[in-house]
């Protein structure tokens, strides 16, 4: 039976995976208003606060274990912060095509941490930063 990860990848894969969770949760009710139901239009905004809270708290969970995340990670979780903060605000002022599109690119974003999170592993003892699991073909 193969051992659980480090505790630190735990926390962050935790993270990773419900900011993902929130970013897809918005992207439906998106949908759904998109389709004309505009009565999910109330959970769409309030989703959005619940999206950035994660996102800071997964922020905040990557830097409090950046030298575990590595660098690239911990930029990811940062740069997703501020583009659902960003998001938010052109939600707020009816910039609409263009929030539809940085929705997407928010979708990606959040798949590529989620991705880079599962497949980092821990730094070895000597610092040497981590990176994404190596797998070979032999």
């Amino acid at each position: 039976m193969p051992s659980l990860p480090h505790p630190h990848l735990i926390a962050l894969r935790l993270a990773a995976t419900v900011l993902l969770s929130a970013v897809i949760g918005q992207a439906g009710w998106a949908a759904a208003m998109l389709g004309g139901e505009s009565r999910y239009a109330a959970f769409h905004q309030a989703g959005a606060w619940v999206t950035l809270a994660v996102a800071v708290l997964s922020a905040v969970t990557y830097v409090v274990l950046r030298r575990s995340a590595g660098p690239i990670n911990l930029w990811l979780a940062l740069g997703l912060t501020v583009a659902i903060a960003v998001q938010i605000g052109l939600g707020q002022t009816g910039q609409r095509a263009v929030h539809i599109f940085s929705g997407v690119l928010i979708a990606m974003l959040a798949t590529a941490l989620t991705s880079w999170t599962y497949r980092h592993k821990m730094p070895d003892a000597e610092g040497s930063s981590g990176g994404p699991v190596e797998v070979s073909s032999s």
